[in-house]
């Protein structure tokens, strides 16, 4: 009897899918030692991507989670995950040797398992990054992210499989990944097949999302067909836009004569924990969703889905979701049906969001579509459409790019230590590199007051340039105070007078309410010691005000007080929904007024600079 093996996704894709990446670390270290006992056999917890938001939201350092979490369970191997072209962003740009030091760095804090992607466009960077990881003693997982096109035919796969047999010395399993919910059940039997046929012994799993109803059954199928390994969550992630409950594919597997080693009262407790903490602070739990043949067509994840209802809300826009769905179709059809999955997910979804609201197709082309465009993202594997590339050739933004170079991708470690602080501990150096603006701390010194909040105390330092012994729990009254602080701080929506301000509230070392933020700018608390700096609580948009036009995180302005711009000038660059975005001018000017600064999250109307 073949006996079926579960990987969670509970802290890391399913709450990426229902809450938004604002799983905190205090809401997994009071269960993790259960969560060791369950039996996985692998437990998913961070992935390169998500370091900026723990970072910037949460107020944690995402290398404390990791090592808390690997004291906690010596037993079950924690898998992280990383883009081989870009740590923190689509820019293309993160250097080389950061990319080996962060994978050097998640194997040294307790990582022991990686699911690298973005093989399919550079098999040698692919390779290169790997053999890293290897020799680092880590497990390497790849995937074939399902999508369906005229292009993904059964021979596409099947040379797919074939290029992955080949790098079997770097590669130990592969993971059939479907993150937009849209395979079928016939398709997966058909698909895990083929891959089985071609992939010369090599172990599969299953990875697939539950935005169209269907994912249960297409994991019995995918087990059926010779997939040995699942990926699921609890209860109270699952379904929805997330993966399916391993409690459902758990019996409904037994039905069908398969076995598994999972504990289930220690998966019920585990599965109990998650609800009580989605009860008491109001989260959304999973529910199964209704079948819906326009997802199909469209192929946009749940989670994009999600932030563009956000987004269109914040402009009076939210009925205009299926325009932006719709125009997401005919932007892959154009740009050569690219799977929908990050990245390329967010290229074809932001510029037909940027379509859509702009009133006028390709009126603003993000650098990200050009670049794709151009090649640097891989080669695309169905031809472009022609006009739209006669297009974006004659763009004057295309020729800046025609021969750009990732900036910086050569640079040493030591050298960009020089650049940033000499002092600077590699996992410290890290967060400085992968989040630009958060200020830099050196080794075993204090935080800086806007770094990162309390995790510093714990964790900013290499903790002894090594994960915990293997076996022994972390002291959690000592390493666990940086997470506890960090956790302390909480963010609220405030509605005022109909306005909703968007709140945090971080405690003093005494417990009283230290400092609090709303929509990202300072107000100093207590005793009238301090004046709360300009918020949109206080400040109107004035006469020539750029506003940024979609929330988002403030990456640079490169123009100051008594600059001249002219209409469609450059004057901020700015990450929305993890891309890059640049905001011009309105009007012809000088500067004014600079409201922003780097590093800074906004809403869509907030103010960037006043131009008169």
């Amino acid at each position: 009897m073949d006996t079926i093996q579960f990987v969670d996704q509970t802290i890391r894709d399913a709450q990426q899918s229902l809450w938004g990446n604002m799983m905190r670390t205090e809401h997994i270290v009071p269960i993790a030692e259960t969560m060791d006992t369950v039996g996985y056999r692998a437990v998913a917890t961070v992935g390169s991507q998500a370091f900026t938001v723990a970072v910037r939201n949460l107020g944690e350092d995402p290398w404390e989670r990791i090592r808390l979490l690997s004291g906690l369970m010596p037993v079950t191997p924690l898998r992280g995950s990383y883009q081989t072209a870009s740590l923190s962003s689509f820019d293309l740009s993160t250097p080389r040797d950061i990319i080996s030091l962060w994978i050097k760095r998640s194997v040294a804090n307790g990582i022991r398992s990686f699911w690298i992607c973005d093989y399919q466009e550079n098999m040698e960077r692919f390779r290169y990054f790997a053999h890293i990881a290897k020799a680092e003693g880590a497990e390497i997982v790849t995937s074939l992210m399902y999508t369906s096109s005229p292009l993904h035919t059964d021979e596409h796969w099947v040379a797919k499989t074939r290029l992955i047999a080949d790098s079997k010395d770097c590669i130990d399993r592969i993971m059939i990944s479907d993150e937009s919910g849209i395979i079928t059940p016939e398709r997966t039997r058909e698909l895990v097949s083929l891959v089985q046929r071609n992939c010369e012994g090599m172990p599969l799993e299953f990875h697939g999302h539950c935005n169209s109803g269907l994912a249960p059954l297409c994991y019995l199928a995918a087990i059926q067909a010779g997939v040995t390994t699942v990926h699921t969550a609890v209860a109270p992630l699952a379904n929805g836009t997330s993966l399916p409950a391993t409690e459902t594919v758990l019996k409904n597997m037994r039905r069908l004569g398969y076995e598994s080693d999972l504990d289930e009262d220690a998966l019920a407790k585990v599965s109990a924990h998650f609800r009580q903490i989605a009860e008491r602070e109001g989260l959304p739990t999973g529910r199964p969703m209704e079948y819906d043949l326009f997802h199909f067509e469209h192929q946009v994840p749940g989670g994009m889905v999600t932030n563009f209802t956000r987004q269109l809300r914040e402009i009076k826009m939210e009925h205009r979701l299926d325009e932006i769905l719709e125009e997401a179709m005919r932007v892959r059809r154009e740009y050569g049906y690219p799977v929908m999955a990050t990245p390329y997910s967010q290229i074809v979804g932001v510029q037909a969001f940027e379509n859509v609201v702009s009133g006028e197709r390709y009126k603003h082309v993000t650098d990200e579509s050009i670049k794709y465009l151009l090649g640097y993202y891989g080669e695309p594997a169905y031809p472009l459409d022609a006009d739209l590339m006669d297009r974006v050739m004659s763009l004057p933004r295309t020729k800046e790019l025609l021969d750009w170079k990732p900036e910086g991708y050569l640079k040493s470690v030591e050298e960009l230590r020089q650049e940033l602080g000499p002092d600077l501990s590699d996992d410290d150096l890290l967060l400085k590199v992968l989040i630009p603006g958060r200020p830099a701390k050196a080794k075993g010194g204090p935080a800086g007051a806007a770094g990162v909040s309390g995790a510093a105390g714990g964790g900013g330092a290499q903790a002894a340039e090594a994960a915990p012994p293997t076996g022994a729990a972390p002291d959690l009254a000592a390493a666990g105070a940086g997470a506890a602080a960090a956790a302390a701080a909480r963010c609220f929506t405030v509605e005022v007078d109909g306005e909703v301000f968007n709140v945090k509230v971080s405690p003093a070392d005494g417990g009283e309410c230290g400092a609090m933020s709303v929509d990202g700018h300072a107000v100093a608390l207590g005793g009238g010691a301090g004046e709360a700096a300009p918020s949109r609580a206080v400040r109107e948009a004035p006469e020539g005000a750029i506003q940024a036009g979609a929330p988002g995180l403030v990456l640079s302005v490169p123009v100051r007080v008594g600059d001249s711009v002219a209409e469609g000038d450059e004057v901020a660059l700015m990450e929305i929904m993890k891309m890059r975005r640049y905001i011009v001018s309105s009007r012809q000017g000088v500067v004014k007024e600079v409201w922003a600064q780097e590093g800074q999250m906004l809403e869509a109307d907030d103010v960037l600079l006043v131009v008169g």
